[in-house]
């Protein structure tokens, strides 16, 4: 029997991490899933193709880089499966049905894109004490902070009695979906090089009437980091959070995202507007498209987000 699910699994300069989460897919799901790497060009003199033989896995290599969110919109566009699942380059599995589980899930209802529950691992893959997470909401705004368009953890599990929750966003790097959906939704199209991925795809599929499942059985390591092994521009960052905001949310929104970005973000903002100058058309088409394919407003998107805001202030 063929299977059912592919792993795809977009880096940059992850080194040895890549083996040790192919090995972590291996232990737990053995051949019973597709692997697909996809490395963003890495420059660190790694050798990722053997890894890809050892652990028989598909290899993808972006002649230049191309950022995170094509590399696993290329990701998507490559599988042979109904169904796929993103990870990040230096994560764990834990469960040895796994494999089996989010195939069935997402057959289930495949207009929703499914979140693991995320294990907030160090460098050494140990497990960090007290990070619990359920998912995310968004900080659409914060005038004190400045964040915007920012997924931030729901710290306690206000529905202890569900083993799937609908939650505003995703977070913690382990998503599933159809393959037609997403490629349904123009997946993560464009965005630039780093940021505002989780943020993206939860809102378009929100405002087109899908939703975000947070699968509390399923648990992933994910080893947070205290820097990249890559460079970040912000530039591109802030660009991102831009083409949230005029793709999907509305004039009065629009303008709370400009104005609270313009108090932090200088000269790198006047920058990363003129990128989206430089694409206009490309914009107003994603625009046009997301506007086309929405059945919720953005109004009922706030209603719900707002019901795990207090999530914030309960540790």
């Amino acid at each position: 029997m063929a299977n059912q699910l592919t792993v795809i699994i977009p880096f940059l300069n992850e080194g040895q991490e890549i083996g040790n989460t192919l090995q972590s897919i291996r232990e737990t799901a053995g051949s019973r899933v597709d692997i697909l790497l996809v490395n963003d060009a890495s420059y660190d003199n790694f050798e990722y193709e053997k890894f890809a033989e050892k652990y028989e896995a598909s290899y993808i290599c972006n002649e230049k880089r191309m950022g995170v969110a094509r590399s696993r919109d290329i990701g998507v566009q490559h599988v042979d499966t109904d169904c796929f699942m993103i990870i990040d380059g230096h994560m764990r599995f834990y469960r040895n049905d796994w494999w089996r589980i989010i195939p069935e899930t997402v057959k289930s209802n495949d207009r929703a894109l499914y979140c693991c529950k995320c294990k907030a691992l160090d460098s050494t893959a140990t497990a960090i004490e007290g990070s619990k997470s359920f998912g995310a909401f968004l900080e659409l705004y914060d005038e004190k902070t400045a964040a915007v368009l920012s997924p931030v953890w729901i710290r306690n599990d206000m529905y202890p009695d569900k083993n799937q929750v609908d939650i505003p966003c995703v977070l913690g790097a382990s998503y599933s979906a159809s393959k037609q959906y997403w490629t349904y939704l123009k997946g993560l199209s464009g965005l630039r090089m780093y940021g505002s991925d989780e943020a993206y795809i939860s809102l378009k599929i929100w405002l087109e009437g899908g939703k975000c499942v947070l699968l509390k059985d399923i648990e992933t390591g994910h080893i947070f980091r205290n820097e990249f092994p890559y460079y970040v521009n912000n530039t591109e960052t802030l660009f991102n959070k831009l083409l949230v905001a005029e793709t999907l949310l509305p004039e009065k929104h629009k303008d709370m995202v400009y104005n609270t970005l313009r108090r932090t973000g200088g000269i790198m903002l006047r920058d990363a507007m003129e990128l989206m100058l430089e694409r206009t058309e490309e914009i107003r088409e994603l625009k046009t498209y997301c506007q086309k394919i929405s059945t919720r407003t953005f109004e009922s998107f706030i209603e719900f987000n707002n019901r795990f805001y207090v999530s914030k202030r309960i540790v």
